[in-house]
């Protein structure tokens, strides 16, 4: 097992954040949601940014489909877990695996990401506009401290002009940076031994803000054999150097030892008992263990009223140990370390007869994977080695934006990107042969919008951006060295076949006002996509590993509507909808031929509806209904997962005790004990595509701050 140097400092550093959050005093906050709709309009233009706090940037007039989710919103989910429970309300955003640690939560937006057998890709993923997206296009969120969101932003289609690789669509996270004193305490217990802690700290001094928070999450599980726990330490400083210059550093450290997985189910298996884990996700402990911690430094440098430089530095290192419900090659040892730099220039009116502003920038990454496989005996005991390899992988890019305003109501964007990608294996396991090889990939992506101003509350816009996505490492598994169980039973190397995915959006929409009180959102969309990456399995009982293949070519188009609205003072009510039909144009494989069958994973129906209310004594009531339509589990389009409808309820009090402000909250998912597929395991082998969502969940929160 490779451990990595500069491991050990993660224990000093931990002890030194809980020390500090003990030790300081802090002053009471607390904030409840605002109704106000042009006060938001306000956030959003302020907030939406591309990296960093650029110079004035209005993102209710950019030509493209976005969703925006304020502080006051995001608090409305008293116990956070999983991301799912804050995006699942926007249009054409799907969320599986939700219950599944493991698998890890698996995002799509429009499509880009449900092909993935666990976790994220074919989007990007931002913290604090640092990119958790990996150079391969892997997303991760182990370390995403849910409990202090400041906002969530999402750009609904492809973006790589701006954002690289992977970006089929863009999910920006901001987390909160008070600038007071403050100490906040939240506990947590729940249905299936739920239990969370989250203590967070702040201290602010004159030009330096330092805060800290630390964290524990366990829980069992609704179904057999998927205990999870988790404990995370985050910590922050602000450092306003100069008037005109401002750092930030971010630090983290997580470990969780156990994340168990319960495994996919036949329909059969799913229908008579939901909870039942796969006997032999059970018998070879099916499951992952994952230690991490991350660095970031951040600067912004203001030169005058219209020009900033902006730059990110991060790094990450992973151990993850990864055991699979079979025998060769079922058990996985991998350090990972990722680090790269991103240095953005934004000036603003740089022609002098437009409103204008121009971005430049540069990103260079590199993530280095040292991947061991070991035969998996019964009872999750190791066996003997089956491969192991260095893979490596970097991009380097440049690109630039550019917004214009010819007049008032009239704006355009264009956007330009180069980007190398390198992928090499070092093969060190020679058995069976050196599988030693490299890829190489020069993509180029644009985009083109346009918006007007029809009324000064109603613009339409339109727009065609590219996006593309090289294969992942794990989508890379090479399919092509025989018997599984020939000479230890594991191919090295990649797989030489498979290509980079490149997609072609083209969008038009309106959004705007029919009042001050109600608002509306609407956008249509057409998706040309060629060599669309797809998962498959060989038909082979001993051989469970998911292997991926390029499909001629896919088309998706759709429409999102979403709308809100407020009634009086104490009533709001948001409502989406979106319709997606994606399917295969040309799609011959040795299996069959799926030209023309709808792509698997993804609800042709959407739809949410959220009520709240909020009366003069704090008190908070929040009714969700979620639909999710049918949804294809295979290629050959010959089984579906039922449509479902999901029902959650929130009710929180706050109460003041000055200096101590304290709220209440219960939450209840899946109020109606409804029957559901939380997660679908695409061309799953042998029909286990299924596996349950809980039925009824109860939350119990307490929440302190001073």
């Amino acid at each position: 097992m490779w451990i990595s140097p500069v491991r050990s400092d993660a224990r000093h550093l931990c002890c030194f954040y809980i020390v500090f959050a003990l030790s300081i005093f802090f002053a009471p906050t607390i904030v409840f949601a605002d109704a106000n709709f042009d006060g938001q309009t306000q956030q959003i233009d302020e907030k939406i940014t591309v990296f960093g706090k650029t110079l004035p940037y209005y993102a209710t007039k950019q030509p493209r489909a976005y969703s925006y989710l304020e502080q006051t919103q995001l608090n409305l989910i008293a116990a956070p877990l999983t991301l799912s429970e804050y995006l699942n309300s926007l249009p054409s955003v799907y969320l599986q695996a939700s219950q599944n640690f493991s698998q890890d939560e698996r995002i799509s937006i429009r499509g880009f990401g449900a092909q993935s057998s666990f976790g994220i890709r074919g989007i990007q993923i931002l913290v604090d506009d640092v990119p958790h997206t990996l150079p391969d296009g892997q997303s991760q969120l182990d370390g995403l401290e849910l409990q202090n969101l400041a906002s969530i932003e999402v750009l609904r289609g492809p973006a790589s002009a701006l954002y690289g690789n992977s970006a089929g669509g863009v999910i920006k996270i901001n987390t909160q940076v008070p600038d007071d004193d403050k100490l906040a305490l939240k506990l947590t217990k729940g249905s299936f031994d739920t239990e969370q802690a989250y203590l967070y700290a702040n201290k602010h001094y004159d030009t330096v803000n330092f805060g800290v928070s630390l964290s524990h999450t366990q829980k069992q599980g609704y179904r057999d054999h998927s205990e999870y726990e988790k404990s995370a330490i985050n910590g922050h400083l602000d450092w306003q150097v100069l008037p005109q210059w401002l750092l930030r550093v971010n630090s983290q450290y997580i470990d969780s030892p156990i994340a168990e997985d319960a495994g996919g189910l036949t329909r059969e298996q799913a229908d008579s008992e939901p909870t039942a884990a796969r006997d032999r996700n059970v018998s070879f402990q099916a499951g992952e263990e994952v230690k991490q911690q991350k660095h970031t430094l951040a600067s912004r440098y203001q030169f005058d009223d219209s020009s900033q430089l902006n730059a990110q530095f991060y790094y990450f290192d992973k151990d993850f140990n990864n055991r699979l419900p079979f025998s060769a090659g079922g058990q996985v040892e991998l350090a990972r370390q990722f680090y790269g730099t991103n240095v953005q220039y934004a000036t603003h009116n740089w022609l002098t007869h437009y409103q204008t502003q121009v971005l430049l920038g540069a990103n260079l990454q590199y993530q280095d994977d040292k991947r061991r496989r070991y035969d998996n005996l019964d009872g999750g005991i190791r066996g003997d080695l089956a491969l192991s390899q260095q893979e490596l992988i970097d991009s380097s890019a440049l690109y630039a934006q550019l917004s214009a305003q010819p007049s008032d109501k009239w704006l355009i964007d264009l956007g330009l990107r180069y980007e190398h990608n390198r992928v090499e294996v070092k093969d060190q396991y020679l058995v069976d042969g050196d599988q030693s090889g490299e890829r190489n990939w020069d993509n180029s992506s644009a985009n083109l919008g346009s918006s007007y101003q029809l009324t000064d509350d109603n613009l339409l816009y339109a727009t065609i951006s590219q996006s593309f996505q090289i294969p992942t490492t794990t989508e890379l598994a090479n399919p092509n060295t025989g018997d599984i169980t020939a000479n230890g039973g594991f191919g090295g190397g990649f797989n030489p076949d498979l290509d980079v995915e490149s997609a072609i959006n083209y969008e038009i929409g309106l959004r705007g006002e029919l009042t001050a009180a109600h608002r509306y959102d609407l956008a249509l969309f057409y998706i040309d996509i060629s060599d669309a990456i797809s998962p498959y399995f060989k038909d082979d009982s001993l051989d469970e590993i998911t292997y991926y293949r390029n499909a001629g070519a896919a088309t998706r188009q759709g429409v999102e509507v979403s709308s809100q609205h407020q009634f009086g003072s104490h009533f709001s009510w948001k409502n989406q909808y979106s319709y997606s039909d994606f399917s295969y144009d040309n799609y011959t494989t040795p299996q069959g031929d799926y030209s023309g069958k709808t792509q698997p994973g993804t609800p042709r129906h959407k739809g949410a509806s959220q009520l709240l209310y909020q009366n003069d004594n704090d008190l908070s009531i929040n009714l969700e209904l979620l639909y999710v339509g049918d949804r294809y589990t295979n290629n050959s389009n010959t089984e579906t997962a039922d449509s479902y409808w999901l029902t959650n309820v929130g009710v929180s009090q706050a109460l003041d005790f000055e200096p101590l402000a304290m709220s209440l909250s219960l939450t209840v998912n899946n109020l109606f004990n409804q029957y559901y597929d939380d997660n679908i395991r695409i061309n799953a082998f042998g029909g286990r595509y299924y596996e349950p969502g809980p039925e009824r969940l109860f939350m119990f929160t307490l929440a302190a701050t001073l």
